[in-house]
């Protein structure tokens, strides 16, 4: 699945210009400019694709290479700029860098610094900076996954996609497959690019289901590369994954006394993973939760029974999908459901909102492919003068993932007070 990343690129770069207009004003030259976010979602290309609109760019990662072997790569990849082959430290290589930075307009991509020992003299040599160069057409940008990595320098937040974000980049995907898709992947972009948008959503989920797939794989990653004993981070997501949200619960579950597991939780909420309200953990991420609760002891199954488990997964991911996205279905309604809403258990329609003299009555998707055909729309209406004094009196809403047929699009016109509401 291809997702523009146009509209975040141009944030980026308004970003950057507000910093540069801000550094000029404050007569305080921080070149660096942090890229946050989560693993997988496009820090690292975002970046890229933003530097190469200036001429004289380059991308370097810090990934599996030691103190020495970084400084030589690097002097390596800044050749073409200038002669740096003597410099036997970074900030030697940066002050040779200088008359060329005085002269040409350039960005620096530094990936994966946030595990390189020798990131401070990174750091120092580029604020050493200041003392030769008084302008900022040097800038150098810091993919990251902690807002607290680096320091303090000006951080651009890079979000995962949403539910309305992949509905616009592949307007012909169905809106229930949308829904699936999003609860799966929490929008993570390394996984909306693995999935293939003309194929089946059933068929791409087989191939997720193999133990060496993207899918699979990355959320070990993600917790390997932030975590020294990812089993343990992996125990604990579970817990809350599976209803344990009390520290209390996720310690006894866990087998570890409190203080222990409140030590792995709030590691988890500094790496982004959890959140804590009201003394209540939950899983930020929908990808997490799902790979959590319905992957993480079925590792075995993958390898074995990937076809069947596949799908056992489909139906859990309908429903997940369902509770994952309705809040996107909800902020399309006409009327809100605010908190005098009533929830009508087992009736025709999910709630009623009294609302002066009149009654709005909504009615929203009971599965995630779920349909308003003819026949159910009888029974709304039929069920309208149960809780209103005349059918005219009432206001209806009806929401569903599926686009609603001619007929029930008919009559929502013809009828003043029909209101449908499509995914």
């Amino acid at each position: 699945m291809k997702l523009n990343m146009e509209s975040q690129r141009m944030e980026l770069q308004k970003a950057a210009a507000a910093h540069v207009r801000h550094c000029r004003y404050e007569n305080n030259y921080d070149r660096i400019i942090k890229i946050c976010g989560v693993a997988g979602c496009g820090k690292t290309a975002l970046a890229a694709a933003y530097v190469q609109n200036t001429k004289f760019h380059c991308y370097f990662s810090f990934q599996g290479l030691d103190q020495k072997n970084a400084l030589t790569a690097f002097k390596n990849t800044v050749s073409a700029w200038a002669d740096v082959s003597s410099a036997s430290n970074w900030a030697e290589v940066f002050r040779l860098l200088v008359p060329f930075f005085k002269k040409h307009t350039s960005k620096l991509v530094l990936d994966d610094m946030e595990h390189f020992k020798g990131c401070d003299a990174v750091l120092d040599a580029i604020a050493g900076l200041s003392e030769f160069l008084s302008d900022m057409k040097n800038l150098f940008f810091l993919p990251c996954r902690y807002a607290a990595s680096f320091g303090e320098h000006q951080t651009f937040y890079l979000y995962p996609y949403d539910y309305t974000d992949i509905r616009k980049a592949v307007p012909t995907m169905a809106a229930p497959d949308v829904a699936r898709v999003y609860a799966m992947t929490g929008g993570i972009g390394r996984l909306l690019a693995d999935y293939d948008e003309k194929e089946s959503f059933q068929t791409n989920l087989k191939r997720w289901m193999q133990p060496d797939s993207v899918y699979h794989c990355t959320m070990r990653q993600m917790v390997g590369d932030n975590f020294r004993t990812p089993a343990s981070y992996h125990g604990i997501l579970y817990a809350i994954a599976t209803g344990q949200h009390r520290l209390s619960e996720i310690a006894k579950a866990m087998g570890v006394p409190n203080n222990q597991c409140k030590t792995y939780l709030d590691a988890l909420i500094a790496a982004g993973f959890v959140e804590v309200k009201e003394h209540r953990y939950t899983i930020v991420h929908p990808y997490t939760l799902f790979w959590h609760k319905f992957l993480y002891l079925n590792t075995g199954r993958l390898v074995t029974d990937s076809a069947a488990l596949a799908e056992e997964i489909q139906t859990e991911a309908d429903n997940f999908a369902l509770n994952v996205c309705m809040k996107y279905l909800l902020e399309k309604l006409p009327f809100s459901l605010h908190q005098d809403a009533v929830w009508l258990q087992g009736e025709a329609f999910d709630y009623v909102i009294r609302d002066g003299k009149k009654t709005i009555l909504v009615k929203l998707p009971e599965q995630i492919d779920w349909r308003c055909t003819k026949t159910e729309l009888e029974k709304l209406y039929d069920s309208v003068t149960r809780f209103s004094a005349a059918f005219y009196d009432a206001e209806i809403c009806i929401a569903s993932f599926h686009r609603f047929s001619n007929y029930c699009v008919e009559e929502s016109a013809k009828l003043g007070n029909l209101h449908l509401v499509v995914g």
